[in-house]
């Protein structure tokens, strides 16, 4: 059975250099979310407020090795922009579980 993952992502401090000499960034980025939600992988995500880099994505995955694998497949690790202080953790949810993952 799939588990839900709390991703909190954090971008390296020159993200937003890096993105405005690299506009392909962002777009390879969105196409990897919406890849991922369509494939039921990825839940929801987005950025806190206000913008300074750090955000939540919820996944599925198998355990936390599948989750890991998940996360480095995305553009922001690929190209260096994802910071080493990302935490992935398994979400025990409690209440409205089911409007995330069918039982």
């Amino acid at each position: 059975m799939a588990k839900l993952f709390a991703v909190v992502v954090a971008t390296v401090p020159d993200y937003y250099d890096y993105k405005k000499q690299h506009p392909e960034h962002d777009q390879d980025q969105l196409a990897w979310f919406r890849q991922k939600h369509e494939q039921g992988i990825l839940l929801c995500c987005g950025p806190f407020f206000p913008h300074d880099g750090t955000g939540l994505w919820v996944i599925q995955a198998e355990n936390l090795e599948e989750a890991q694998e998940i996360v480095n497949s995305s553009p922001r690790v690929r190209d260096g922009m994802l910071a080493d202080s990302a935490r992935i953790v398994e979400w025990q949810v409690h209440i409205g579980r089911d409007r995330f993952i069918a039982e």
